[in-house]
């Protein structure tokens, strides 16, 4: 298991190496703006950095600076950690429709303009999340992710 992620961390270096927008960023930077790290630590850069290389080696934080590196920079780690940090009242939010949280969630995601059709599609996205047979028995993170990735996308 080890060699297969020494095999990919160096396969997705080279890449780094030779990828336009790999090269616009700092290698530092990758290890602070991206990746799991950014996501659970957006405003400490030595949290984010220690936990890309502890949880994976780094290897989310280059693959993600590879394949959206727009996600990295544009504000997008902040509405990941604003979900996975307050998820437990965004669930209830998102259920009432309404509430401090959903809307600071609405204008960090910029739907400010757009909030009641985007809302609509982000409540309906969400029920279909939470009626999942699975949604009872993923962790707090996986939740998160799947409610950012609605999110995202909508």
């Amino acid at each position: 298991m080890l060699k297969t992620i020494k095999g990919f961390s160096i396969t997705t270096l080279t890449l780094l190496a030779f990828s336009q927008s790999g090269m616009a960023r700092e290698f530092a930077d990758i290890y602070t703006e991206c990746g799991l790290g950014a996501i659970i630590a957006p405003t400490n850069r030595a949290v984010a950095a220690v936990t890309n290389v502890t949880w994976d080696s780094g290897t989310t934080a280059i693959i993600s600076n590879l394949s959206s590196p727009d996600t990295c920079n544009g504000g997008q780690e902040k509405v990941a950690s604003f979900i996975y940090n307050s998820y437990d009242v965004l669930e209830k939010d998102l259920a009432s429709g309404s509430g401090r949280y959903l809307d600071s969630l609405m204008e960090l995601a910029g739907y400010e303009s757009q909030a009641p059709q985007k809302l609509e599609v982000l409540r309906n996205g969400f029920a279909k999340i939470v009626a999942n047979p699975s949604y009872v028995d993923q962790n707090r993170f996986e939740k998160a992710e799947a409610l950012y990735d609605l999110v995202v996308n909508i």
